[in-house]
């Protein structure tokens, strides 16, 4: 009975170590895709909206590469918006 436990625990132990980083890295996500509508808006002349895509392409990878370290499917979306992206020039 203790083993059972103490594998619950470990299991959620686990899991809100998993919550934790994807809440952080779909934040991450989600502020970058605000930067980057923003700076489609602005058009600086400093290249903003490059800069802006890089960011977002990179926060993608962060999350898709951590759903895939916690054997977590990628949702459809993200995997088809990196695709796209990384066959941009």
């Amino acid at each position: 009975m203790s083993e059972l436990r103490g594998a619950e625990l470990g299991d959620a132990s686990r899991r809100s170590n998993a919550d934790h980083d994807l809440s952080h890295l779909y934040a991450a996500v989600v502020s970058a895709r605000v930067a980057e509508r923003l700076g489609r808006g602005a058009r600086s002349p400093g290249g903003g909206v490059r800069s802006n895509g890089d960011r977002l392409t990179t926060a993608l990878v962060a999350y898709e590469e951590a759903l895939e370290r916690y054997g977590l499917p990628v949702p459809p979306v993200i995997r088809d918006e990196l695709r796209l992206r990384r066959a941009l020039p």
